[in-house]
This record gives structure tokens, C-alpha cells and sequence, in this order.
């Protein structure tokens, strides 16, 4: 289906909502769920969300805001969107400078990227003065970007997920920001992204469809020269003083992956946290196993 089914949805006063209704390429659209795209305003512009929910309507469930990691899309979490969007509304943003949502002109703060999805949810209506509170949950980048919007605007979350937390001791922060957070090297090295291709789509398999590894490769793409802003904010970030004052209550999901020890050290200084094991399902399991990971997620979202 192209592009030409759209409607202008009138936002708030300060927001006109952009929705391109479409399917968005996903199994989302099948069975009871619908799934669309739209827009609404914050950041530096716009940011682009892929939104999933029953067909016959979300209900009273509190809408759940999924964040992705650097450098990819609100793209990453369709399989689990699908899954989870069988009973409530389920959004999940690019954060600006990935996927569809405008770039900021300069490297961006972890507190510049938690601004923007806050005034994005604002303008979405939710909030003390709206629709009230919604759920969240973060994978690695999106877990800080998850605690800035709960630091800044507590009344805009009710419940958090986080596996998968980037947390490092001070001292190897600034090493893994050196190692990671710089620009690609598009212009100065002519093999770099026939390297790419291969290694994350021709030759890469793990449960998942070529095409869906193709569409995760050109998502990362998106992010163009600014790709790398997403790692700075991560490792110059300081996660300790807003773990400690983390209201909500959290979830703690261990996943077989690379921060799953750092995601348990970070868990000790979250005041109200569950852990729950999920060692046996690494972190492609939110394209491979998405009913598993629902099937911590829910019953803790759905508690009073």
C-alpha cells in the first residue's frame, strides 16, 4: 500500500498530528490488531511513532511507550508491538535523529533526548493534565531515555520496564564513548557498508528473516552521520543519582546479552524493582520469541 491514504489528526493547541494509515509492514495488522504511523511534535522537530492497537479498541489499559536502542527505529520492537497491542495501545517512537523523527542540529544530551519524548507525550495528550500516565520500557539507549522522561515528568509514567541497561562505572564510561560513539566512517572508508551488509544481513541469520535483518540495516542507515549521537548521550550520561530516585514501580527482565550484568548492578540502586530471569533468551528474542518476554511483561504491567 503507498503512501497516499492520509489524514491531518488535529493534535493539541500546539500539535497537529500527522497519521499515515498504512500498515507498517508487520504481522501487527493481522488477527484483532491494527497498526499505523503518525506524528506528533517535540525535540527539534517531529517525531515519527509506530503505533499498534485492538482492532476493537484499547480499552482501559494504560498505553505502553516502547524506546529503542542506537542506532535504530521504534521499528525494532514490531514483533513485540503485535503481541503486546492484542489488549492495550502500544507506541513506539524513533527518538529524534533515528528513523523518521528530526535530528537536533548539535550532539544532544541523554537530558536533551528525555525533553523531547517528554514534550512528544505531552502533546500526544498524556499527563496530569490529559489522559494521565503511561507505561514504558527501554533496551539499552532507551532505558536512559525512558528515566529522563520519569526524572523530568514523574506524572507522565506509571509503571517501568528495563532490561537491557547500559549502566558502567564512571571510569569506563568515557573509554566506551571513544569506542563507540563516533561517526561512521561512510565517506573515508569504501568497504565500510558492504562489511555492514554482510555482517548483519547476508550473513547473519539467529531466527530471524533476511528480510527483517534488510529492513533493521537500512533503519540503521537513517540515522546518517548523526548515527553516533545516540552512544555519546549513553556514556556521558551519570545513570547513579536517577536510578536512586526512580519512583515507579520497575521491571527488571535479564536477558542473555551484553548488559545483562550491568542491568543487575543498576537494578540494586532502583528503590521498588522485580527482577525476573530471562536467561535462557538473548536479545534477538524481541524478533524471535516476543510472546516469551510479553509473558513477564503484562501480568506486571496489568497490577493496580
Amino acid at each position: 500500500m503507498t503512501l497516499s491514504r492520509r489524514q491531518i489528526l488535529a493534535g493539541s493547541a500546539s500539535s497537529v498530528v500527522f497519521a499515515a494509515l498504512y500498515p507498517h509492514r508487520t504481522l501487527a495488522n493481522s488477527g484483532d490488531v491494527r497498526a499505523w504511523r503518525q506524528y506528533t511534535s517535540g525535540g527539534w522537530g517531529q517525531i515519527h511513532l509506530w503505533m499498534a492497537e485492538p482492532k476493537s479498541g484499547p480499552g482501559d489499559r494504560t498505553p505502553l511507550v516502547c524506546m529503542h536502542q542506537s542506532p535504530t527505529s521504534g521499528a525494532y520492537y514490531k514483533e513485540f508491538q503485535a503481541v503486546m497491542a492484542r489488549d492495550r495501545l502500544v507506541i513506539s517512537p524513533d527518538t529524534p535523529g533515528y528513523g523518521g523523527s528530526t535530528a537536533s542540529p548539535s550532539i544532544p544530551t541523554m537530558e536533551d533526548y528525555g525533553r523531547s519524548l517528554v514534550e512528544g507525550l505531552i502533546n500526544l495528550g498524556y499527563g496530569r493534565d490529559g489522559k494521565g500516565p503511561v507505561d514504558i520500557l527501554g533496551f539499552h539507549t532507551g532505558n536512559f531515555v525512558a528515566m529522563e522522561v520519569a526524572r523530568q515528568r514523574p506524572d507522565l509514567v506509571r509503571r517501568m520496564v528495563m532490561p537491557g541497561i547500559p549502566y558502567y562505572p564512571a571510569d569506563e564510561r568515557e573509554a566506551k564513548r571513544i569506542q563507540y560513539a563516533q561517526p561512521r566512517p561512510y565517506f573515508t572508508d569504501p568497504d565500510y557498508m558492504s562489511r555492514s551488509y554482510l555482517s548483519s544481513v547476508f550473513n547473519r541469520d539467529l531466527g530471524v528473516s533476511k528480510d527483517r535483518h534488510l529492513e533493521m540495516f537500512v533503519e540503521r542507515l537513517r540515522a546518517g552521520t548523526k548515527s553516533h549521537y545516540g552512544f555519546d548521550a549513553v556514556f556521558r550520561y551519570n545513570p547513579d543519582p536517577v536510578l536512586k530516585i526512580i519512583e515507579h514501580p520497575t521491571l527488571l527482565p535479564i536477558l542473555n546479552e551484553t548488559l545483562a550484568e550491568p542491568t543487575r548492578e543498576a537494578g540494586q540502586l532502583i528503590p521498588d524493582k522485580t527482577f525476573v530471569d530471562l536467561m535462557d533468551l538473548d536479545g534477538w528474542a524481541w524478533f524471535t520469541a516476543p510472546e516469551r518476554i510479553a509473558a513477564v511483561v503484562r501480568p506486571f504491567l496489568d497490577k493496580a
